[in-house]
């Protein structure tokens, strides 16, 4: 399946390895991005593999989740594609994320 970045994943991924290369070094750094990047792949050859998260209401848009590692890959399967929403911090508050993703679902249909 066809996957799509959000502009807001693309810059939490780089940010978020970043962050991880400069308090943890390299070699963390390239873990981590191993890791989403195996989540995105395993993603778009099975797309119902992460686990059911959140749905909106209104557009009754589901978005899955799947770990890695530290972090949570966040996406969306719409029109035949795989939306990548998010890459989540699993030590972040989980109402914050329900909220982007209130946004992002208004979005997609719009």
């Amino acid at each position: 399946m066809n996957v799509r970045w959000s502009n807001r994943a693309a810059t939490e991924f780089a940010t978020t390895a970043a962050y991880v290369a400069s308090e943890f070094g390299q070699r963390a750094a390239l873990k981590m991005r191993n890791s989403i990047d195996k989540a995105v792949e395993d993603i778009s050859q099975f797309p119902n593999i992460g686990v059911a998260s959140f749905t909106d209401e209104e557009t009754s848009i589901e978005f899955r989740e799947l770990q890695c590692r530290l972090n949570s890959v966040v996406y969306a399967i719409f029109n035949n594609e795989v939306y990548i929403v998010s890459i989540w911090s699993n030590r972040q508050n989980r109402d914050t994320l329900y909220a982007l993703l209130q946004e992002d679902a208004k979005n997609m249909i719009n």
